[in-house]
């Protein structure tokens, strides 16, 4: 049984901008509502779990232990090293979470190339207007334009007024429209902003130069992963990231923030020395039990246990993740494959490492408008370290990746929102 249609056309969706790789997004009317006393428990743990994050990335360039951890090679950590030139140095994220009756628990922190802004802002624009509803005094598109402009602000030694905004991602992804969406916003709000691809890019006497000039502000969309792996075609942007030729938000100092390995160091208590017991108890009701894929003795529930009898013995109750995986790809859900598969990938990962594994969250599916109980996924934007608003989607298992697609749904709350100092405000040209 499948949810009933939508009430937007496909070109509807796709004119404004929701869509990827130019087909309509999978949506529904039914929108994500959230209680005001639920918000309050979603707050407190995301701005604790992005204040723990934060201590993280602050701690990495000083603790060779911890940057041993991530496993990076030298190349991406003299990148990761860099100062950005503002703070916080997450200025922008969104944790992906289910939502429980205690609060929300969090599966992983996107820090890199942060998607999904203007689909979120987009689509519940179009539900509020089909049900007659007052538009957002202050959508969620405007608050990544002001946090954009915070980071310029501060990095800013030139006093430019009105910095040119690039979008920087490959020319073929399939978010393109929501990028193009995003710089027309941008633009329509007083600061000129175009969508380049990072190859399109050029440095130019300590300027960062675009098909459409200098470039004063760079938002990253491209994955670290892929810009490292494609270093050569795109040379000249990864050196105006060092030589500071531009403002880059987020910047690749927000890495180790983004792996999975993050949840790693928030959930064991060998990392007291970066995440302090005060913190620590106030990340243990919304960090899952997390620990690296490797052979050998790991403390789970009080008591010590060798990794693959663990895993072997409870299939439903863990979950295997490449450490620097994005987009759900290599996630195996040990209660959604066969016992066999489940076998090979935690001998896989123990032998060859590179994975982690995560207790696995039961949330309780949602009954949806004329259709079957959907499980609901909440994304939790953050900007400036603050809960800033949300990513609803829907989908029909626990997991949301390609193999599980989702729908998006409208935002039917808004949270409360000033313009940070600093910043002037979007939409004030």
């Amino acid at each position: 049984m499948s949810l009933p249609p939508h009430p937007w056309t496909d070109n509807e969706l796709i004119g404004r901008g929701i869509s990827f790789r130019g087909f309509a997004l999978p949506v529904s009317d039914h929108p994500f509502i959230i209680e005001e006393g639920q918000v309050d428990l979603v707050r407190r743990s995301v701005e604790a779990a992005s204040a723990a994050a934060e201590r993280v990335v602050e701690a990495f360039p000083r603790d060779p232990p911890l940057r041993r951890l991530f496993g990076y090679d030298a190349f991406q950590e003299s990148f990761i090293l860099k100062d950005p030139g503002y703070r916080p140095l997450i200025p922008l994220g969104r944790w992906d979470s289910f939502l429980f009756p205690r609060g929300p628990r969090f599966m992983e922190y996107n820090t890199d190339g942060t998607a999904g802004w203007h689909y979120s802002a987009a689509l519940t624009k179009l539900w509020r207007e089909r049900h007659g509803m007052p538009q957002e005094d202050y959508p969620l598109t405007a608050r990544l334009l002001d946090t954009l402009l915070a980071c310029f602000r501060q990095w800013d030694r030139r006093g430019i007024e009105r910095p040119r905004i690039a979008i920087v991602d490959w020319a073929e992804v399939g978010t393109r429209s929501e990028q193009e969406a995003l710089a027309a916003f941008f633009t329509a709000s007083g600061y000129p902003a175009t969508v380049e691809d990072p190859r399109a890019l050029r440095l130019m006497e300590g300027s960062l130069m675009g098909p459409s000039g200098e470039v004063n502000l760079v938002y990253r969309r491209v994955v670290s992963e892929e810009a490292f792996l494609r270093a050569g075609e795109i040379r000249p942007f990864l050196e105006g990231y060092l030589e500071d030729a531009a403002c880059f938000v987020g910047s690749f100092r927000t890495d180790p923030a983004w792996s999975k390995a993050l949840f790693v160091i928030l959930s064991d208590p060998a990392f007291a020395r970066i995440v302090p017991p005060p913190l620590a108890s106030e990340l243990a009701s919304c960090i899952p039990w997390t620990r690296l894929l490797r052979p050998g003795a790991v403390d789970h529930e009080g008591e010590a246990r060798d990794m693959e009898d663990l895993l072997l013995s409870n299939p439903g109750e863990f979950v295997l993740k490449p450490v620097r995986g994005y987009e759900g790809r290599g996630v195996v859900v040990g209660p959604l494959v066969p016992l066999d598969t489940w076998k090979e990938a935690v001998r896989e990962g123990i032998s060859h490492g590179g994975f982690l594994v995560q207790e696995m969250l039961r949330p309780e599916p949602v009954a949806m408008q004329g259709g079957p109980p959907r499980y609901v996924q909440p994304g939790l934007y953050v900007l400036l370290g603050r809960l800033a608003g949300f990513l609803a989607r829907t989908s029909a298992t626990p997991l949301i990746s390609p193999e599980y697609p989702e729908r998006y749904c409208p935002v039917g709350a808004e949270i409360p929102w000033a313009a940070e100092e600093g910043a002037r405000g979007a939409g004030e040209p």
